[in-house]
């Protein structure tokens, strides 16, 4: 699944249920995300619909007084969330929602959960003091990311 599915236990997060805890530093935690993914500023109507469909996968079976195997509520909300995020991130969809689903998994707040993903890549927080044999661990270049930019062309022209 990700980097972190070892930390994080993904499965029980559905068996035990927890998804019907309110997570209140989601909806900060994607703006984050979808902001660096896009690498555009103003991304809320994206943020609210994947924030959206999100909460309603989430809650759509209590609402209707039903309950759902865990294996069948995770293929759900990560399809879901597929769907959602698809048309806005490409080819970055399916990292994107394991990452969203690690980060409801792990129960963590947004500081908590970002410190524990540096930690895993063996980069420093800013500030931190390191030894020097960890300071060649913290060196890492920036990466890059593909833009996705998508053209309208009429031919009729």
């Amino acid at each position: 699944m990700g980097f972190l599915s070892d930390i994080f236990d993904v499965p029980r997060f559905w068996k035990s249920r927890k998804y019907l805890q309110p997570n209140r530093w989601l909806q900060s935690w994607l703006r984050r995300e979808i902001q660096a993914l896009m690498q555009v500023s103003y991304i809320d109507i994206v943020m609210h619909q994947i924030h959206g469909v999100i909460n309603s996968s989430l809650t759509r079976d209590e609402q209707k007084g039903r309950t759902t195997a865990p294996e069948e509520k995770q293929r759900e909300f990560q399809e879901s969330t597929s769907d959602a995020a698809g048309p806005f991130l490409a080819a970055r969809t399916n990292r994107f929602v394991n990452e969203v689903e690690l980060f409801l998994a792990s129960g963590l707040n947004i500081e908590a959960y970002a410190a524990v993903c540096m930690q895993r890549l063996g980069w420093s927080a800013p500030g931190a003091t390191t030894e020097p044999a960890e300071v060649e661990l913290a060196v890492h270049r920036p990466v890059i990311p593909f833009l996705y930019i998508f053209f309208y062309s009429d031919s009729s022209e």
